[in-house]
């Protein structure tokens, strides 16, 4: 059986975010983005009261659609928490939307043509979220992030009052990630982090 933890699928899902990356850069969106995080940030959070375009629920349904036999219900808003650190573009022509369905419909039918027959004869399992894990790991990496930065501005200081105040700030950034963390250990949390 596939699982996220086989060295297979780890080498398919690996080979499928290097495509999806590549797609979305060809359909004018960030490269260090996955079209399904992109397409997950214009549906749920470019802005909480903009009306969303018709073309991005479309897309939104064929990807989620043909992921469910994976990741279940919501492959591009998960994909979009799991990316969210990125910086996602506003390069909305028609150009690029159509560059987005040309590269989106026939992969996905594709995809779907492989992941819904090995999910019937249950080769292929859906994976389950692990909320706490992911959100505990997002920390982590955001921990690893800000040690970086302190490291660098040490190393190289800049001597700007701007900086030094930047510097306090990743400092209760850090502390906040630290009191996070040990909340999700203990299993519940406060609102004034």
């Amino acid at each position: 059986m596939l699982t996220k933890s086989s060295p297979v699928w780890k080498y398919i899902s690996h080979l499928f975010l290097s495509i999806d990356q590549f797609g979305n850069a060809l359909a004018g969106g960030n490269s260090d983005n996955t079209i399904s995080a992109r397409i997950g940030f214009y549906n749920h959070h470019e802005s909480p009261v903009r009306k969303v375009a018709g073309y991005w629920k479309f897309l939104e349904w064929v990807i989620d659609t043909t992921f469910e036999p994976v990741d279940g219900k919501g492959h591009c808003h998960e994909a979009y928490h799991n990316d969210a650190s990125e910086i996602f573009d506003n390069y909305v022509t028609r150009f690029f939307i159509l560059m987005a369905f040309i590269i989106i419909i026939p992969s996905c039918f594709l995809i779907a043509a492989i992941l819904y027959p090995l999910s019937w004869v249950g080769i292929l399992k859906q994976k389950t979220i692990d909320r706490p894990q992911n959100l505990k790991d997002r920390f982590d990496f955001c921990n690893l992030q800000l040690k970086s930065i302190l490291q660098e501005l040490d190393e190289h200081p800049l001597g700007d009052q701007d900086i030094t105040n930047a510097k306090l700030s990743f400092e209760r950034l850090k502390d906040r990630v630290a009191y996070i963390e040990t909340v999700l250990q203990s299993g519940s949390m406060e609102t004034s982090i």
